[in-house]
């Protein structure tokens, strides 16, 4: 599901984190993470726009999900580590 979220094809809102149970709070916190840190490590040539525009939007969803999964683990008391 992660990989869904960095290339757009799933939005995770509260929708959606509504049928997760804890474990996968974690699970899916844990994957989201590893992936931000692989797309930040790619290699790119800042000449190459399409290039950094594609790794530019795969990084603001990443952001985007975790914040919404960080705020939905909160109120539910989920400690995601």
């Amino acid at each position: 599901m992660a990989k869904d979220i960095m290339d757009g094809y799933t939005v995770l809102n509260p929708l959606v984190l509504k049928r997760f149970d804890a474990a996968t709070y974690q699970e899916l916190a844990r994957h989201l993470r590893k992936l931000q840190t692989a797309i930040r490590m790619e290699g790119l040539t800042l000449s190459d726009q399409t290039a950094l525009r594609t790794r530019n939007h795969r990084l603001q969803r990443m952001h985007q999900a975790l914040s919404v999964l960080e705020y939905q683990a909160k109120l539910q008391k989920i400690i995601l580590v």
